[in-house]
């Protein structure tokens, strides 16, 4: 009985000495294309751990795509795209083993989250939006994220968080010829400290 108890309250714990929340928003840049995130975390008195929360919109790139110069219409152009969305909604953590022992406002971390994606494949037509995206395939697959990052801290309670890693993106089918997107990434978030 005092097992199920405690598996009962550890969240709660949990939740508890993780007094210090940020939120915000941040851009990707990886091998596989690129796109813009939303986050929340929870960061403990001690500031050795974070718990982190992200759904990230990502739009693969294809690997054939070109911007190309139309000098009949004067207009840059995208060629060889492909209308694939990636939307993983991953959880996981960030370990800081110098926690109190780096006197400056930054403190680098090693970071690791997992989680569903949702993929969305769209057609490869040159027509609208409507064209493109109304028949579209969706699928559910497993990824996530590993990687070491610096936090910048600053007195306007805002931080500036520096990720690289790779990027885990197996897909549960194939979508655009490939079955697999993950790659190297550059995650920059913006956060803003809860008051």
């Amino acid at each position: 009985m005092k097992i199920i108890v405690y598996y009962l309250a550890f969240p709660i714990l949990i939740v508890g000495q993780f007094s210090s929340v940020q939120y915000g928003l941040g851009l990707d840049i990886g091998s596989s294309g690129s796109g813009i995130f939303f986050n929340h975390m929870w960061t403990n008195t001690s500031e050795t751990a974070s718990i982190i929360a992200e759904f990230r919109y990502f739009d693969v790139k294809g690997d054939e795509e070109t911007i190309v110069y139309d000098y009949w219409t004067n207009q840059y152009s995208t060629v060889g795209g492909q209308n694939l969305i990636l939307l993983p909604m991953l959880l996981g953590g960030n370990y800081y083993p110098f926690a109190g022992m780096i006197a400056n406002n930054f403190s680098p971390f090693v970071t690791l989250r997992s989680g569903p994606i949702f993929t969305i494949d769209g057609k490869e037509t040159r027509g609208n939006f409507h064209e493109r995206w109304s028949e579209s395939q969706t699928h559910w697959s497993f990824g996530g994220f590993i990687g070491l990052g610096l936090e910048f801290k600053w007195v306007n309670l805002s931080s500036v968080i520096l990720h690289v890693g790779a990027d885990i993106l197996p897909l549960s089918q194939k979508a655009d010829d490939k079955d697999d997107y993950s790659g190297m990434l550059i995650h920059i978030a913006f956060n803003r400290f809860r008051k």
